[in-house]
């Protein structure tokens, strides 16, 4: 697991404490009171960033669970504008670290608090739903496709053309579970990238430069 830097992380058998070392000082705790009463007295922690320009909303979504989305949700009681911000060079947002962890939840709590951020993209052009590709889970991907806001993307395109469709084609390639994903009869409804290629093209064997997965 690679963290920003700066930071110090604490586990104990209930909790989960992010410490930064430098000019500013915040915690993510797994547990929501813990946070609840933290934010009464520091509502402007919602907002901090460490050098990465990670937020406690982006930590929190990195170690949030499939049970467990509690500070997520404290979080964005006290401050849903968290959502929209993005970390200084990737330019992910906390839905787009939710989304590469799997952790479905965590993106529902996101996505029904602030719906307009399904909409950010990072530096290459990503959305939450390509993400959801990058991390190789086909449950989670399934299930975010039940998610209006969320399945609206699968036709949105990177910077290089490619829906998170054209990601799933280079992936079926190689893993049969995202056959069972794959769309061919939707074809035409996600084009071509900007390499003129369509996702069958990109399932029998045609992939150009399809950036398929870079680790967080």
């Amino acid at each position: 697991m690679s963290l920003s830097t700066g930071y110090i992380v604490i586990h104990t058998d209930c909790e989960i404490y992010v410490v930064h070392e430098g000019k500013h000082l915040f915690i993510v705790l797994l547990v929501s009171e813990t946070a609840r009463k933290l934010l009464k007295k520091e509502k402007k922690l919602t907002k901090t960033t460490d050098d990465n320009g990670w937020s406690p909303l982006h930590y929190a979504a990195y170690f949030s669970t499939w049970l467990n989305i509690s500070v997520v949700k404290v979080l964005l009681k006290y401050d849903a504008s968290a959502a929209y911000i993005a970390e200084t060079e990737k330019k992910r947002t906390a839905l787009h670290i939710a989304a590469i962890q799997g952790h479905v939840n965590a993106m529902k709590e996101i996505v029904s608090r602030c719906p307009a951020c399904c909409e950010l993209v990072d530096n290459r052009g990503w959305n939450a739903l390509h993400y959801v590709v990058a991390s190789r889970r086909t449950e989670v991907f399934k299930e975010c496709l039940r998610i209006p806001l969320l399945d609206r993307l699968k036709t949105k395109k990177d910077d290089k053309g490619n829906t998170p469709f054209h990601l799933i084609a280079a992936l079926a390639l190689k893993l049969d579970n995202w056959l069972l994903v794959f769309r061919f009869r939707e074809e035409g409804i996600y084009g071509l990238n900007k390499q003129k290629l369509s996702i069958k093209d990109i399932y029998n064997g045609d992939l150009a430069e399809i950036p398929v997965i870079n680790p967080l």
